[in-house]
């Protein structure tokens, strides 16, 4: 798809004003004060100097300085010029067709806003709520944009009538669940107290509401800021196994020293808990009732925590894999401490067959550098359909028992039981939206994703989809 002709004369309106900013010496100030209001109260937080935390930004200096430059073009000066689209009109217009004024006339009057996106159309447009304000969801034009933001996605943006359109500014980035949540919860509570004021008229609270956006877009570029330096500086969330260890790869190599290799295949196919899982090569998984080893993973503190279930049994856990190829037995594990058990059950059932192994262990970190550094693949090895087609029923199966699950974030309750009360409702419909986004987000980055909209029908609270 083209891009819409506005959105050439909205790049030319910026192009043409950045380069009279670069040539006026008052104008040029004032930018880089609204800059600092933006930018210094967050190096202050990080304990940065400002410079380092400037250059620590890289690439994404370029929107940070959007994001200023769209709050310039909303302020009023007590000291003339008073508002900086005016003066530029008034000096430049000649240089500039309708289409592009207007879209700097629009820039002027706008305010940001925080959105939820509630339908994506990539390539096209999305179409968002107002999470400050409410009211019926709006269509937005957005062609480039559209192809990043997915459903659920929380937006701090300015949208402006543009060439008979809606569309976005510049300055569109996405919020994290929680930077949102304080953000909204502290503007709500702004503009609750302007909505109870005596002599603030009900036509009027729309532009009151405008102007407290406005007062607010230092904080949203300040927020915008804190979030692209975490992004660069995050550390790997913490991986842990059921038992609350670190989660490695940890391999036991061994090789074969004497009988046949249909020999180690049979003590393996009649070892206990031993459930074959492939022929070529011949491998099985460890597996036992998850009730005989509850979960310890929420005494280690913040971390996901990582099962395997085999078939998407959540009432059983895979404690091992176990792979012969050739004169060699692989032994997989995801912990050391894992690694004792497999071994003090796998060599005495193999006692006679295999000698001593080499044990291989690599962290997350490692794996992953493996991977970068590794040359693609030119083809798959599992078609993109028939992935799609096995996630989809492992995770039909996952969620048929996480429905009854205690969840934490329900406040102890399962989802069945968190449907059956109000707060319980609504928390339970931001926890499947969280889901549903992160869904759409691994869906657009891999092409595997999962539809997860059957839960909402299933729990019965499909109205509250929207």
């Amino acid at each position: 798809m083209t891009r819409p002709p506005f959105a050439e004369f909205s790049s030319l309106a910026i192009r043409e004003l950045t380069a009279w900013i670069g040539d006026n010496a008052l104008w040029s100030g004032r930018l880089s004060d609204v800059l600092e209001e933006h930018f210094l109260p967050v190096a202050e937080q990080a304990g940065l100097d400002p410079e380092e935390a400037w250059e620590a930004l890289g690439e994404f200096t370029g929107p940070v300085y959007g994001a200023a430059l769209e709050d310039l073009c909303t302020r009023r000066y007590d000291d003339p010029p008073q508002n900086l689209v005016a003066d530029f009109l008034r000096k430049r217009s000649f240089r500039l067709p309708p289409l592009a004024k207007s879209y700097l006339e629009a820039l002027r009057d706008s305010a940001p806003g925080i959105y939820e996106a509630v339908a994506v159309q990539p390539g096209h447009g999305v179409t968002i709520r107002d999470l400050l304000t409410g009211g019926e969801p709006i269509e937005v034009i957005e062609v480039s944009g559209s192809r990043q933001i997915v459903q659920w996605d929380r937006l701090a943006a300015r949208v402006i009538e543009h060439g008979g359109k809606r569309v976005f500014t510049g300055g569109v980035f996405p919020l994290t669940r929680d930077g949102c949540k304080t953000l909204t919860d502290g503007l709500k509570a702004l503009l609750h107290e302007l909505a109870e004021k005596a002599g603030v008229p009900a036509e009027a609270f729309h532009g009151e509401v405008a102007n407290v956006m406005r007062e607010a877009a230092p904080k949203l570029g300040g927020l915008r800021i804190a979030q692209i330096l975490a992004s660069l500086h995050r550390p790997l969330p913490k991986l842990i196994n059921r038992d609350g260890d670190p989660y490695e790869f940890v391999e036991a190599r061994y090789a074969l020293t004497s009988g046949e290799r249909r020999d180690v295949i049979a003590r393996l196919d009649a070892g206990p808990g031993l459930q074959r899982t492939g022929a070529r090569p011949a491998s099985w998984d460890w597996v036992a009732k998850a009730s005989e080893h509850p979960s310890r993973a929420s005494s280690a503190g913040e971390g996901y925590a990582l099962d395997t279930h085999p078939d998407g049994d959540t009432g059983r856990v895979v404690l091992a894999n176990v792979a012969l190829s050739g004169k060699q037995l692989e032994l997989s594990v995801n912990s050391r401490r894992r690694l004792e058990s497999a071994r003090a059950f796998i060599e005495p059932l193999l006692a006679g067959l295999i000698g001593e192994p080499e044990v291989a262990i690599k962290s997350v970190e490692d794996a992953m550098a493996e991977k970068r550094d590794a040359p693609a693949s030119p083809r798959r090895a599992v078609p993109k359909r028939v992935e799609r087609a096995v996630t989809q029923r492992y995770l039909d199966s996952h969620y048929r028992g996480w429905m009854d699950e205690k969840i934490p974030a329900l406040g102890g309750k399962s989802p069945r039981e968190a449907a059956r009360d109000f707060e319980g409702r609504e928390q339970l419909a931001a926890l499947l939206k969280e889901l549903e986004n992160r869904e759409a987000r691994r869906a657009r980055d891999t092409g595997v994703g999962y539809d997860a909209r059957w839960l909402w029908q299933e729990l019965g609270i499909e109205h509250l989809r929207r």
